[in-house]
């Protein structure tokens, strides 16, 4: 039995559509009502047969461990896919209670059950930032010294629990995808993306990022979780865009102005001062230094090495786009 945890998610959703192809007997943790019928109603939709009303359906959550602990039962194989993503500073103690503890809950019973592999979905926030070097692939260290968003220290922590795992005997692989591009899903990055190009947005951070589409995520954790692979991390990132190619490129396709200023680095930090002088007048604080670095950052991120390892080949990033941010 297969459990995917985050199902109703964007990853999670399009990993039911392909297990389900699969005839695997799959158990879905799920924490709303409204999002499970949504999932199922895009499952309705994409899939082929009829396959998808046999998913098992469990109501549970990472942090609540008597549900966990049910939907574990008979549980063979775990697809970790849940996480709560923010960069806000405020949300510090629920990316850590989400992310880093839901994932070492998931551990624990995944050592308690005997499960025989997991695979988990990180992010390229969680990799290694070498100041020397604009290069980041699996062997760029950890940078324990640099400061980090509160997203990247919950999924790093998170890495670390599923490590430990490898360590108690349950073979794991984890992947790091870079922005994930697909559709079917609210509030998916693709959409947030054209939403700030059809709000004729005027600013884009002068930093870059990694792309993939979830199709390609999906199409790796399934072939890793098949394959005799283990205890490894793979980054997943087709092309390396610029945030001023990646809105030109959205605008040109919807036929809308792209944002045409470049946040400087140094307009960023006088956000962040000013945010911490309305903090003493009760504001939340959103911004902090490591997310003005990131935004500002260029460095190309690889995702090669999942290439050398599986036959995969990953989707053009331009045609995707081209097919699916349309208006």
């Amino acid at each position: 039995m297969i459990l995917v945890t985050g199902a109703t998610g964007l990853v999670g959703s399009h990993l039911l559509l392909k297990l389900t192809k699969k005839k695997d007997v799959i158990v879905a943790l799920y924490r709303s009502d409204e999002k499970k019928n949504s999932t199922l109603d895009f499952l309705k939709k994409r899939s082929n047969s009829e396959n998808y009303s046999d998913i098992i359906w469990k109501k549970g959550d990472l942090c609540n461990l008597p549900t966990l602990n049910l939907a574990f039962k008979g549980i063979t194989h775990v697809y970790h896919c849940a996480a709560f993503i923010s960069f806000a500073n405020y949300k510090q103690k629920t990316l850590k209670q989400v992310n880093q503890q839901g994932t070492a809950n998931l551990v624990n019973l995944a050592i308690k059950f005997g499960v025989k592999k997991i695979a988990y979905v990180s992010s390229i926030a969680a990799l290694g930032n070498d100041v020397n070097s604009d290069f980041i692939d699996e062997q760029t260290p950890w940078n324990a010294d640099k400061d980090h968003t509160p997203y990247a220290y919950s999924k790093y922590g998170a890495e670390l629990e599923v490590w430990r795992a490898t360590q108690e005997g349950i073979p794991a692989v984890i992947v790091n995808p870079g922005v994930i591009l697909g559709t079917g899903v609210k509030g998916n990055p693709l959409e947030i993306l054209c939403n700030r190009v059809d709000k004729n947005a005027m600013f884009y951070p002068k930093g870059s990022t990694g792309y993939v589409t979830v199709e390609d995520v999906v199409i790796v954790l399934f072939e890793l979780m098949n394959s005799e692979i283990q205890n490894e991390r793979f980054i997943l990132v087709s092309e390396n865009w610029s945030y001023q190619e990646t809105f030109s490129q959205i605008a040109r396709i919807r036929n809308k102005k792209a944002p045409r200023i470049g946040l400087k680095k140094s307009w960023l930090k006088t956000a962040w001062l000013l945010e911490i002088i309305l903090f003493l007048f009760g504001k939340r604080r959103f911004m902090t230094k490591a997310l003005i670095n990131s935004l500002c950052d260029k460095k190309k991120i690889s995702g090669e090495k999942i290439t050398k390892n599986i036959d995969f080949k990953y989707a053009d990033i331009q045609e995707y786009l081209n097919k699916n941010a349309t208006v």
